[in-house]
């Protein structure tokens, strides 16, 4: 008699990559790459995982060939003009699998975009997803029968914010922990080496030049308790 389970394979991620260059009158205005994830093994749930993260990607591939492409040419034609050298501006879209187990996928994503300037944009989130039902997990799953964990939370990234805020480890702006309540993602998160990690938007608490800041909270500080 089989044993129930027996062959039974784990769900696994497989990256996708594409790269791209667009040109204006056979010039590099515009120059991308894009990987996301495909979610396998996991049956249907996994697909839908799946189709989210392509359709992410396609978004993205076209908004390049579409507003950012003409904004490029512009640029390009402007420089032409003006007879300055113009650099090609790039996009990127990439991340990685921070936790797979215990049921739960979370995945870290990056977005960049450099014009220009040369000054870099970024946006970077996080999903976790309970991987047999293809749905996202919400933050206060992680705090179960905890009325008050957003509360704790946010007290623990002032705390952290100001550690390294005093030891120089990263530049906040004046006053930023005011805005942590208002801008704490209840789903652009993700777990990383048993914490949750959080990234603010560039420019809403800190300088442009430290990109995204990256706070996290060890699971292992919590209080166990039981699901309401």
């Amino acid at each position: 008699m089989k044993e129930r389970g027996a062959g039974r394979t784990e769900p696994q991620v497989l990256w996708h990559e594409e790269k791209g260059s667009l040109t204006l009158e056979g010039e590099p205005v515009l120059e991308y790459t894009l990987s996301w994830p495909e979610v396998q093994n996991a049956g249907l749930s996994g697909r839908w995982i799946s189709r989210y993260y392509d359709r992410l990607a396609r978004s993205w591939k076209q908004r390049w060939q579409r507003e950012v492409y003409l904004a490029a040419c512009l640029s390009f034609a402007q420089k032409r003009e003006r007879s300055r050298p113009f650099q090609c501006w790039t996009g990127r879209l990439g991340g990685e699998v921070t936790a797979l187990e215990g049921g739960l996928l979370s995945i870290r994503l990056e977005g960049e975009e450099v014009r220009g300037d040369g000054k870099p944009c970024r946006v970077t989130w996080g999903d976790v997803w309970k991987v047999r039902e293809g749905r996202p997990e919400p933050l206060k799953r992680f705090f179960p029968g905890e009325r008050r964990w957003k509360g704790r939370l946010t007290a623990a990234i002032r705390e952290q914010g100001e550690a390294r805020r005093t030891g120089g480890d990263c530049f906040l702006d004046q006053g930023w922990e005011k805005y942590i309540g208002k801008l704490l993602p209840s789903r652009d998160f993700w777990l990383q080496d048993g914490e949750l990690a959080f990234a603010f938007p560039q420019c809403a608490i800190a300088p442009a030049a430290e990109g995204t800041p990256v706070f996290r909270f060890p699971l292992a500080e919590r209080e166990e308790r039981p699901e309401a």
